[in-house]
């Protein structure tokens, strides 16, 4: 059996949810927002008082798909960091797998990406944590 490289499965992944996800953020963006937003408030900040590391993501996805994206950065600016990051994989698994077709093309490593979307989480969360409680 072939070994099963990880950023050919996270490129697989990648295609399998685009459509689907643009979709669904295109109509939670036009109309789904005011009638469901609600539903998305986070529930830590309800029980703890103060905010999560995901807080602002549900607006952030909601002003990117309106094309706010200075708004949906300062909201969450990980929605921004992941979709920039998504977009850089798959350009670079498409050069180096399909365009340039080399015998032994490096895996890409998937860790970067995940120790800088990691670390923006982190780091937006202490400042809004900072921020919430002067």
């Amino acid at each position: 059996m072939k070994n099963i490289r990880t950023d050919t499965v996270f490129f697989y992944i990648g295609l399998i949810i685009t459509i689907p996800a643009l979709v669904l953020g295109s109509w939670f963006a036009i109309s789904g927002y005011q009638q469901i937003g609600d539903v998305f408030a986070c529930k830590f900040m309800k029980i703890c008082h103060f905010p999560c590391p995901g807080c602002g993501g549900t607006r952030a996805v909601y002003y990117l798909f309106r094309g706010q994206i200075v708004k949906s950065f300062l909201y969450h600016p990980c929605v921004i960091v992941g979709m920039i990051e998504y977009i850089v994989f798959m350009i670079i698994y498409i050069l180096r797998n399909y365009i340039c077709k080399k015998e032994l093309v490096k895996e890409i490593d998937i860790s970067y990406y995940m120790y800088v979307f990691i670390g923006v989480i982190l780091l937006q969360w202490i400042i809004k944590v900072v921020y919430y409680f002067n």
